[in-house]
């Protein structure tokens, strides 16, 4: 248990470390490395609706839920103060080198060319969730492009279209929404 802990811990100050843009652009870093303590996608996608109902940063709410997934309490624990550890670390040092470094060319350029990265980082974790959401079980979001009937998951479809409608359209909170879809799966496919 303790060596799965410490692997947890490191995999979660790595991807904090390596991670830009906020949580959100962390979770497809954060599906990849999920699969290696086995968890799956589908249970991913439950961490992206319980995140619109639990407080928090996505970000230490993904990490505990993994860690919690894979070893329990302790493994919750090791995975949250490792994706915790590098914002604590890269805060101290760059209010130490601020005022030095506050006006550079260099500095300013890199960060503008993490930006498209993040939202494709974020482009990508929103089309496999929804992939792994909208399909039938068995299928694969492939097989909706050959045939979509068969492939789609006719109530998820229109639970997800429905709720996009009413965030967009009608501004909606989202997590009053996040709770009548859940209630609504829960009937419909329950």
């Amino acid at each position: 248990m303790l060596p799965e802990c410490f692997k947890l811990f490191y995999t979660f100050v790595k991807l904090g470390f390596l991670s830009f843009g906020g949580g959100y652009t962390m979770l497809s870093m954060v599906m990849t490395e999920a699969r290696r303590f086995s968890v799956s996608p589908a249970q991913f996608a439950d961490l992206t609706a319980l995140d619109m109902i639990v407080p928090g940063p996505i970000a230490i709410n993904a990490a505990t839920y993994v860690g919690y997934l894979h070893q329990g309490l302790p493994g919750a624990v090791a995975a949250t103060l490792g994706v915790s550890v590098p914002s604590f670390v890269l805060t101290i040092v760059i209010m130490r080198f601020f005022a030095q470094f506050q006006d550079s060319f260099w500095l300013t350029d890199t960060l503008s060319g993490i930006k498209p990265a993040a939202v494709g980082l974020i482009g990508a974790a929103a089309f496999t969730i929804a992939a792994n959401v909208l399909t039938v079980t068995g299928k694969n979001i492939g097989d909706a492009f050959i045939t979509p009937i068969g492939a789609l998951s006719l109530n998820c479809v229109i639970i997800f279209i429905l709720t996009a409608v009413l965030n967009i359209r009608f501004n909606i909170n989202p997590i009053l929404l996040t709770v009548l879809a859940g209630i609504a799966g829960a009937i419909i496919m329950g």
